[in-house]
């Protein structure tokens, strides 16, 4: 590590903190492609040559401009907090802690108990599938979803060099979606009573608005953004906008199953819906939702992570397009099918089943993943293993009539859902661990490297997936074998607590120093692009000056903690009309700093893009909608 004193020779293997705490004003040049408030103070522990490759810029391009901004930085407030996050860029924090809450409860816990109760009464219909189907809308919507949606809305952004559109919409979806899983969860758990159908109603409702937006944000932000020039080269894009269709396509859908699985009356009017809407339910949640993101990340980012090679834009396009119409296919099928129960359409399912294979195949084969990855990191073990557990899922799948021969069973309960836990615990959820414990320590500014390698909750999760997997499916061959099954739910849930505790400490610990470092450097004088609430850290003393110049709304400790951070003095006195000259001069007396003449920054008052198409020429547009 180099000392601040020391000069940096720039090239591709330096690294980004040790650049950073010897040059801070070259931060500028990071910020123009992704860093922004990431990393904490000094950035993340990566090279040059990591950060240009994981963030689309040109290595020589990256190095050039660097050059040139320390050789002739732009004029920048030596009190200026960079590397404070707005609320963009810490918008995964909330979304991800959210979802390992939730799947340490109202998920995988959840279904581990299921899990128990179904071996002790010897069958698989043993418990109540309103129970079963609560457990599985916490993991769909509290752990995947969640857990896409936070990755996805700090990532993608960076990625096409531009700032998320409206962050505060975004912390909307993160609310309706809680609140929502929580509500459904309870109405479906409960179906007896009089109040659940309407509360699972409201909660579904919530949740579907809460996909509309955040779809409907990361839309707007790939509008104004580079990769929009270029989308055509990008084969990730399809998958992820795919991603997209399908969560909200397959919310309308799971809020028309919730309401007529809860509003049956009759057993067999219950039996109906969940034989026929179910399994294209789920298709559209794992094989489209899940399936198609990771897919989509993994083309764009692993080459980057682990060096392995490139897809190549017509070989991933033709995936993209062959998984798309699998999973339409074996969606419209299996509808059609049920409806007129002709054994004929059952038996095409076996031709979206080999695309989705052909599709998984041609991206991941390139990779050569039964080899070690080259570049040696804690996340690689998880990625590898993943899609391993996607092959098996999808060979499961396409051998499923051969076992319904040689069982004798026309429908399998523990096969099926043996196929099910292969994929969404084995590739969904090792995925999200792997990715979600790279992630987590670079945005905070962690060296992945000095961590824990994670072995144990690893090794915990993939046994009990075996377990699951294969004790499920003996269990067609003799009743014995439920009286294990349970366990595997057990490890499966100490797996996961380990590792979301944490990565849980790692968040907490970056959200603290992220709220000292915005603090602790007090400048000599107040500026316009200074936060409210970082001048009240300051100087206290201001807080009758924000009084009189009536920011009244500062006295609700709500709002003082929560928006009075993430706006600036120059934001705040445009959206009350105040005169921002005046409350400058105000606020540096009542502090005790004796500013200079005004300059002509700040004597002209501050204005806000007058319309949305001008919103990339703001200084700070991330948060000028505030």
């Amino acid at each position: 590590m180099l000392a601040p004193s020391e000069p940096v020779r720039l090239s591709a293997e330096t690294m980004l903190s040790d650049l950073l705490k010897v040059h801070p004003e070259a931060r500028p040049v990071f910020d123009r492609y992704g860093l922004r408030g990431c990393g904490g103070q000094h950035g993340p522990v990566e090279t040059l040559r990591f950060f240009a490759r994981s963030h689309g810029v040109e290595e020589a391009r990256l190095l050039r401009e660097l050059s040139e901004q320390i050789a002739s930085p732009a004029p920048m407030n030596a009190g200026a907090v960079l590397a404070t996050p707005a609320l963009a860029d810490a918008i995964y924090r909330r979304y991800l802690l959210a979802g390992i809450a939730v799947v340490l409860t109202a998920g995988a816990t959840w279904g581990a108990y299921i899990l128990w109760q179904i071996g002790f009464r010897g069958s698989f219909t043993g418990a109540s599938i309103n129970a079963i189907n609560a457990h599985g809308h916490a993991q769909i919507y509290g752990w995947v979803g969640l857990f896409v949606m936070g990755f996805s809305l700090q990532a993608f952004p960076r990625l096409w060099h531009t700032d998320l559109w409206r962050p505060t919409l975004a912390v909307a979806a993160f609310l309706l979606m809680i609140s929502g899983i929580a509500v459904r969860s309870i109405g479906m758990i409960l179906p007896d009573v009089a109040w659940a159908l309407p509360i699972s109603m409201a909660g579904a409702g919530a949740e579907l608005v809460s996909v509309a937006l955040y779809c409907g944000i990361l839309l707007m932000t790939f509008l104004r953004g580079e990769a929009r020039a270029n989308w055509r080269t990008q084969p990730y894009l399809g998958f992820a906008f795919s991603s997209l269709f399908y969560f909200f396509a397959s919310g309308c859908l799971d809020l028309f199953h919730t309401y007529h699985t809860l509003a049956a009356v009759t057993r067999a009017e219950l039996l109906w819906y969940v034989a026929t809407y179910q399994a294209p339910l789920r298709d559209l949640q794992v094989h489209g939702l899940a399936m198609c993101m990771i897919l989509g990340v993994s083309i764009r980012m692993l080459p980057a992570l682990f060096e392995v090679p490139e897809l190549s834009t017509r070989r991933g396009w033709w995936a993209c397009g062959i998984l798309n119409a699998s999973i339409i296919g074996e969606t419209l099928i299996f509808v059609a099918y049920r409806w007129t129960n002709n054994h004929v359409l059952a038996a095409l399912l076996l031709l979206p089943w080999i695309g989705l294979l052909t599709s998984a195949s041609m991206i991941a084969l390139p990779w050569k993943l039964w080899r070690p990855f080259s570049v040696a990191d804690r996340s690689g073990k998880f990625v590898r293993m993943a899609y391993l557990w996607l092959t098996i899922s999808l060979v499961m799948l396409l051998l499923l009539p051969v076992y319904q021969t040689f069982s004798g069973i026309p429908f399998s309960h523990a096969y099926y859902g043996a196929i099910r836990h292969a994929i969404t615990v084995g590739f969904v959820s090792l995925m999200i661990m792997g990715l979600g414990a790279k992630v987590v320590a670079t945005l905070n500014g962690l060296d992945p490297r000095r961590l824990s390698s994670l072995f144990i909750p690893f090794a915990l999760v993939n046994l009990g997936c075996f377990l699951r997997v294969s004790l499920q499916t003996l269990t067609d061959w003799h009743p014995a074998f439920f009286s294990f099954v349970g366990i595997s739910g057990v490890l499966e849930v100490t797996g996961l607590t380990i590792w979301g505790i944490a990565l849980v400490r790692i968040m907490l610990a970056g959200a603290a120093e992220n709220e000292a470092a915005s603090t602790s450097a007090k400048p000599a004088r107040i500026l316009p692009e200074h936060r409210v609430a970082d001048v009240l850290a300051w100087f206290p003393q201001t807080e009758d000056v924000f009084y009189q110049f009536g920011f009244t709304l500062l006295k609700q400790p709500i709002l003082r903690r929560t928006l009075a951070r993430q706006v600036s003095l120059g934001q705040a006195c445009s959206l009350r009309n105040v005169p921002l000259a005046s409350l400058l001069e105000a606020l540096n007396r009542a502090a005790g700093c004796t500013p200079p003449e005004p300059t002509e920054a700040e004597a002209r008052p501050f204005e806000l893009p007058a319309a949305e198409e001008n919103c990339s020429t703001c200084a700070d547009h991330q948060r000028c909608h505030v």
